[in-house]
């Protein structure tokens, strides 16, 4: 866990950062300049019933603006040492070919909200000022970013490049491709080596009322090597002055990681104890205008601007955080969203579900690895958009099997009738290290649709009392709305069909019966017993206070009979899609699986992922927080 100091640090980063890319031929360095050409495929076009889809080999994602045509980008990453500075960034593109089109290329849908409400999926919508013009579509043949964030828990500075090899003249109906491009970046090496001492590895900030219950996690981390420590918000409080509470927690995170060189933050409280930050977005799609405030912990990560300065997320100075207008008039507040240090929360309330969470941390570490039921993945699943093509959940569901290909999937889907609460519940006793939903969301429950219909099924809190998976504990990611909404403080009535405690105790009791019956659920047709056991229902009622109701994702982190040892979700209406959105975000997080060792990390080479191919969109990677431990040893320690 601990970091090379100071200089070595940056020989490090010239070694490893930079002198990666000369095993590339096409790359070259030199004093203070990077020069690397890519070569392109051609493009490759799919023609459907009104459009043309163009696509190219390299390509690492789209052009995503609503109503413009969908080009391919391809981007690169440079990496330099934390205090770099970035003097320009060139690109140059070969001679241009021309390729006239049989069809027009299609144009962006509007993002479709994941809400519960009914949904109509229009046709795209074409913006007539782009498509009926002779200027070539994106205006300029690239962009780029210059960013701080984290590699391998080490701070650094990133210029990302994205490059638009493919331009399209929609009056005309022609496209001009290049054949390669040329990047050539120059800088300025850091005027002092980064010197950031390396005395704790993760800090707990949290009210002192938690402090008993936390020394015993502190005791398990260090035991393993992971140097910990707490700092109160009262201390922190005292100590710091800034615009509000959540900025001084800011400002303190900013020193432990210069003082203390931390790699890992866990805020240990609700959000009325210790504040989450609220951003804002103003947004206009056609003639549909889109407003809405967002609760995120990413503020907290995200520590440093790209000149390695503390990163406000206020720059205008209007007490208005993370402003964003797109399409309408307004101050966009400049974030630099990249994560400087890996960040999670524990939602804790109340000192009884202190206890229970960080039980379940210690008892996860200990005796997770080398498990069986570890080796398993659980996949939710439906048809989220009835009026769309396509089951989209289990879509996203077989995307996610692929890319966590080591793990035994047990799919639970409406297109089969596997999905149910009881056999959700069923699927989760047998144990899995992760578990992976999507469709829709609320506050309190995820639900989903069968095939072509307009039926509900669905998982609700209540179900929770009723799981009893114990100490086998996943992993969860939400790819859904609402159900990291730490504000909540209503809950909605409804009839909820549940599992007879006598069946679940029975379970529990009884080991034999449970490997039995396994078999049986995995071997036969059992539909007509689950049909039976779900008749049983209850009436859950209208409440609504000025006290927090623990939201769906984090009740399965204080839920004492099991539930989940860490959950991913949003705090406000998420939405849809592969290339971006919800889906996106998941497909990034299971993919950083393979790269990382702690829970934080995952997360943050997930919000990296994301942020790096959809730039634009602040809603989505800043609505996804990590509910859980950022330090948390993903499968145990041996």
């Amino acid at each position: 866990m601990k970091k090379i100091l100071s200089i070595l640090i940056v020989g490090i980063f010239v070694l490893s950062g930079l002198g990666a890319f000369a095993l590339d031929s096409n790359v070259k360095i030199e004093e203070n300049l990077i020069e690397k050409t890519i070569v392109f495929s051609e493009p490759l076009i799919k023609e459907g019933e009104q459009y043309l889809e163009i696509n190219l080999e390299e390509q690492t994602s789209s052009i995503l603006e609503v109503g413009k045509p969908k080009l391919p980008v391809v981007s690169q990453v440079f990496t330099f040492p934390f205090g770099t500075k970035i003097d320009s960034v060139e690109v140059s593109f070969s001679n241009e070919n021309k390729l006239f089109l049989s069809k027009e290329i299609e144009p962006v849908p509007e993002p479709v909200k994941m809400n519960s409400e009914k949904i109509s999926i229009k046709n795209s919508i074409k913006d007539l000022d782009v498509y009926e013009s002779k200027v070539l579509y994106p205006k300029n043949s690239y962009n780029f970013n210059i960013a701080s964030g984290l590699k391998d828990n080490n701070n650094v500075v990133y210029v990302l490049v994205y490059l638009y090899p493919i331009r399209y003249c929609p009056a005309e109906n022609v496209i001009y491709y290049s054949e390669n491009a040329n990047v050539k970046v120059s800088f300025e090496d850091p005027e002092k080596p980064l010197n950031f001492n390396d005395v704790y590895d993760l800090v707990i900030i949290a009210p002192s009322k938690f402090s008993d219950e936390l020394q015993p996690l502190i005791d398990h981390k260090i035991n393993y090597g992971v140097e910990t420590t707490l700092k109160t918000t009262e201390d922190i409080y005292d100590e710091y002055t800034g615009f509000d509470e959540a900025e001084e927690i800011k400002l303190f995170i900013k020193d432990a990681i210069e003082n203390w060189g931390a790699d890992y933050i866990l805020l240990f409280g609700s959000v009325d104890i210790l504040p989450i930050r609220t951003t804002w977005f103003y947004q206009q799609w056609h003639q549909h205008w889109w407003n809405e405030s967002v609760l995120t912990d990413l503020y907290y990560a995200d520590i440093y601007d790209e000149f390695g300065d503390f990163c406000s997320w206020d720059s205008n100075g209007n007490g208005l955080y993370g402003e964003s207008y797109r399409n309408c008039p307004g101050e966009n507040d400049t974030v630099d969203l990249y994560p400087d240090v890996n960040v999670g929360r524990l939602a804790c309330t109340y000192t009884k579900d202190a206890n229970t969470v960080v039980d379940k941390i210690i008892y996860y570490e200990k005796n997770t690895y080398g498990t069986d039921w570890f080796n398993n993945i659980v996949l939710v699943g439906g048809d989220t958009f009835p009026d769309h093509n396509g089951n989209e959940g289990e879509l996203l569901n077989d995307m996610i099997e692929d890319i966590m290909s080591d793990f035994i999937a047990k799919k639970l889907w409406t297109s089969d009738n596997t999905f149910s609460a009881l056999k959700l519940n069923i699927a989760l006793y047998f144990g899995a290290g992760f578990f992976d939903y999507s469709g829709h969301g609320l506050h309190d429950r995820i639900l989903t649709h069968p095939p072509n219909s307009e039926e509900w099924v669905l998982y609700h809190n209540h179900n929770l009392k009723h799981i009893y998976n114990g100490n086998k504990l996943p992993i969860v990611f939400f790819d859904a709305c609402l159900t990291a909404k730490l504000d909540n403080n209503e809950s909605t009535p409804l009839n909820i069909p549940y599992t007879p405690k006598i069946i679940n105790n029975f379970f529990v009791n009884n080991k034999i019966f449970s490997k039995i019956f396994n078999f049986f659920v995995n071997n036969f047709k059992t539909n007509h017993i689950f049909d039976i056991l779900n008749k049983n229902e209850v009436t859950y009622e209208q409440q609504d206070n000025s006290e927090l109701i623990p939201c769906f994702a984090w009740r399965w982190l204080i839920e004492e009979n099991g539930g989940a040892i860490g959950t991913i979700g949003s705090t406000r209406t998420a939405f849809g899609g592969f290339d971006s959105g919800a889906g996106k975000m998941s497909i990034e997080f299971f993919s950083s699986y393979e790269s990382s060792e702690k829970l934080g990390e995952m997360m943050t080479q997930a919000q990296f992922g994301y942020i790096t191919d959809v730039p634009y969109d602040l809603f989505t990677v800043e609505e996804f927080i990590l509910l859980g431990d950022p330090s948390l040893e993903i499968g145990g320690y041996p």
